[in-house]
């Protein structure tokens, strides 16, 4: 591995050699990428431009130092003070993108969040998160970030939010959701919510079985490992260990130890247990991981009724815990509750200062609003006095006028006056004409009504007269008629009884002459029967004149059944008959 990665540097350096006319920041770009693999490598290319990077502008210093302290991040070295991120939080507000302010607010946020500054981590990253630039996987590491933060400080609830959130992000980009699953497994075993906390379990597992790559997520399973054991899902867990290719007693790790002591100890192994926490004792010296494992032996020792080791590892625990500063870590966790002091007081600060540019508009506003109102104002008043003038001016004109038709009014009145003098005169002379005139009409009136009287008396004679002519002829028609209908009806009787088909002509002629010698019968035939055929109708009438049965039948040429049959139904026809041979 140092054979490459001297290999790797003394071809970077050939590179920047034989291309010095190259910018700076182009080679940092490209620095930066190699750093997203390999941030030890990049971090050596990145000292090859310590020269080149003293002559160049303060945008490429800072850019430079950015890159440092990304590549140191990405590396996992710890850093000793905020000195330079501060400066470059100071350059990069004034002076940078909005990616560029997203990306030191992050860094920033790691850099406190490793000096164990847990407010200042907490509003560095609430910053990058409200830069209007969004880098996904910045997005996403930030969240990750937060969700550490508040679990490290027992605020479970934000730390489900912040996993929730980055879990997300996550499925939005298509990236690898193993970690967000196991944070929010976490954050959810914080709330007791221990169902919610295995089924996050559950998708994390799903996931390192799906990518096929179990080498590539040793530490997540090792994670599954102690998280199942803890939550009793004993199966789960032991489907991790066999999938767990190192051994914590033979490559040592606090936390790949204690994992295995929890699995050991749920399974009731207690003497397994027991061998993975004393070996922490035995190789660790940070006393974070000794505090642990003697706080496991404690519990496993007086869980099993060893008073003896019980109390030795409760001495070392108790010392151990003096050794920690418990009321620093409550203060952090105070001040973390308390929505991190810092970050709070930046935003009221931020809200006053915006609240107090939002009054100075609204002031701005209400005066220009107040002037163009008072203008328009200005503008009526000017109008309309204009408008007054214009129209005292038009009522003088009026009145100037209305004077001197009242002036030529009063001549006319005159001229009138005398006109009407004369009209009387003349009138007094037609009036004595007029009386003349009816007296003449009077006259004339009277003779009209003797000679209206005289031509009444006249055409009442005249009528009297018409009258009686016309009953003479009307007697005359009749007898001339009573002697036709009844030689017509002769004929008919004489062709029923030879039995000789009438002619259409024939029956005409008797409609003809029974109308004219019983005129009411056809009324009273539509009364009876409203709708008929030609045939019914025939037989009626040779009935009405009192042709029999028979007769009827050689005259209509029809069948004896239906002859009988409608001279039954139209019986009152020969009641006619007789009641007419009575009346003779």
């Amino acid at each position: 591995m140092d054979k490459y990665l001297i290999l790797c540097t003394l071809v970077f350096m050939f590179l920047l050699t034989s291309c010095s006319k190259e910018d700076v920041l182009d080679k940092m770009e490209y620095i930066k990428a190699v750093g997203n693999e390999n941030p030890q490598e990049a971090l050596v290319m990145l000292d090859s431009l310590e020269i080149d990077i003293r002559e160049a502008s303060e945008y490429a210093k800072a850019k430079f130092d950015l890159l440092r302290i990304r590549l140191n991040d990405k590396a996992d070295y710890i850093p000793t003070s905020d000195v330079i991120i501060k400066r470059l939080v100071t350059y990069f507000e004034e002076e940078g993108s909005s990616a560029e302010k997203q990306e030191v607010y992050y860094y920033a946020g790691s850099t406190y969040r490793d000096l164990q500054d847990t407010p200042r981590a907490l509003e560095y990253f609430f910053k990058s998160l409200e830069n209007s630039y969004c880098d996904s996987i910045m997005l996403r590491n930030t969240y990750s970030n937060l969700q550490y933060l508040y679990y490290r400080v027992q605020d479970y609830r934000d730390a489900t939010v912040m996993a929730h959130k980055e879990l997300d992000i996550c499925k939005q980009i298509g990236a690898d959701v193993v970690l967000p699953y196991i944070n929010l497994g976490a954050s959810y075993y914080g709330l007791d919510s221990l169902r919610q906390s295995e089924t996050a379990y559950d998708s994390a597992y799903a996931g390192i079985i799906r990518s096929q790559d179990i080498a590539r997520y040793q530490p997540y399973l090792i994670h599954l490992l102690c998280s199942y054991s803890d939550l009793g899902a004993m199966s789960k867990a032991s489907k991790c260990l066999p999938l767990i290719e190192s051994n914590p007693l033979e490559v040592f790790s606090v936390f790949s130890c204690l994992a295995f002591a929890q699995y050991y100890e749920s399974l009731g192994k207690s003497d397994s247990a027991i061998i993975y926490c004393k070996h922490i004792l035995d190789v660790e010296v940070d006393i974070f991981g000794r505090y642990d494992a003697t706080k496991f032996l404690y519990r496993m020792y007086h869980t099993m009724g060893d008073t003896q080791q019980a109390a030795q590892y409760a001495e070392m625990y108790m010392q151990l815990s003096d050794s920690l500063d418990f009321g620093k870590r409550q203060e952090l966790a105070a001040t973390v509750s308390n929505q991190y002091k810092y970050h709070l007081d930046q935003k009221k600060e931020l809200s006053m200062k915006a609240e107090k540019e939002r009054y100075k508009t609204i002031l701005v506003i209400v005066v220009f609003i107040a002037l163009f109102l008072a203008s328009i104002g200005y503008i009526f008043y000017v109008r309309r006095r204009h408008k007054h003038l214009q129209r005292v001016y038009a009522l003088s004109a009026e009145l100037k006028r209305v004077s001197e038709n009242e002036k030529q009014f009063r001549e006319d009145i005159l001229q009138k006056d005398q006109e009407l003098t004369d009209s009387k005169k003349a009138l007094e002379e037609s009036s004595n004409e007029l009386d003349n005139v009816k007296r003449e009409l009077q006259r004339v009136s009277a003779e009209l009504a003797e000679y209206d009287e005289a031509l009444k008396a006249k055409e009442r004679q005249l009528s009297e007269k018409i009258e009686q002519n016309k009953a003479f002829v009307r007697l005359l028609y009749q007898a001339e008629l009573d002697g036709k209908a009844e030689d017509v009806i002769h004929d008919v009787r004489q062709l029923a009884a030879g039995k000789k088909n009438m002619h259409p002509i024939n029956w005409k002629r008797l409609y003809q002459a029974a109308d004219e010698l019983y005129p009411t019968f056809k009324d009273r035939l539509l009364k009876e029967l409203g709708t008929f055929t030609e045939q019914q109708m025939q037989v009626c009438y040779l009935m009405r004149i009192g042709l029999a049965k028979p007769q009827i039948q050689n005259v209509t040429n029809l069948s004896r059944v239906t002859v009988w049959r409608w001279v039954k139904r139209y019986d009152w026809i020969s009641t006619l008959g007789i009641e007419a041979a009575d009346n003779q």
